[in-house]
């Protein structure tokens, strides 16, 4: 799930000031919760804290957003695509369509906790589900932005397959780059340049 939000200034960080210095705020306390939030999704299960990572863009390019205001997106990780449930039994099960608002604000209130008065800062919020990631771009099933697992049979030299790694296609001269490719997911456009520099011999 991605929320993008508009703000009278950037978050008040609990952590502190220093955080107001970072393009990406990650909202994950501990290994253990990390693994329950992913145990709740795999199962189905609406986490009852997810876990988030935070977009200051506006920290590093001001143009972004009006003189003196902000933009944030948070990037809601590990959702399920399908919902059976709900880990801490508030939300029934139900379509992404209608209950995206109300999830959203449970990540609006985890937010709170760590950047108290944020709320009040909310300009305007804009909530895109797992469903509205993939409807506007049917490569990311199940609104996965990462473009699969990170799990070691699907990492490095496995993607997109193993014997296809490094951009190869089996067919000659044609390359793919991307999430789905060498060296894996969330890079970026790592891939395209590791490429392009292999390819012009640097």
């Amino acid at each position: 799930m991605m929320i993008h939000l508009a703000l009278s200034e950037l978050p008040r960080w609990r952590a502190g000031d220093a955080l107001r210095q970072f393009a990406y705020v990650h909202i994950a306390p501990s290994l253990d919760q990390m693994a329950s939030t992913y145990g709740q999704a795999m199962a189905g299960l609406l986490p009852a804290e997810p876990v988030l990572v935070v977009g200051q863009p506006t920290v590093f390019d001001p143009s972004r957003a009006p003189p003196g205001q902000h933009v944030l997106w948070v990037q809601v990780r590990v959702l399920p695509a399908d919902v059976r449930g709900d880990a801490a039994g508030v939300l029934q099960p139900g379509h992404w369509d209608t209950l995206k608002e109300a999830y959203a604000d449970r990540v609006m209130a985890l937010l709170e906790r760590h950047a108290p008065g944020i709320g009040a800062q909310v300009l305007g919020r804009h909530v895109a589900s797992p469903v509205d990631l993939e409807r506007d771009n049917p490569n990311l099933v199940g609104g996965d932005s990462l473009s699969g697992s990170h799990h070691l049979d699907q990492f490095f030299c496995f993607r997109p397959a193993f014997g296809l790694s490094r951009w190869r296609t089996g067919i000659e001269g044609l390359y793919m780059v991307g999430a789905s490719t060498w060296p894996g997911a969330g890079t970026g456009a790592g891939s395209g340049f590791m490429l392009a520099k292999e390819l012009a011999g640097a």
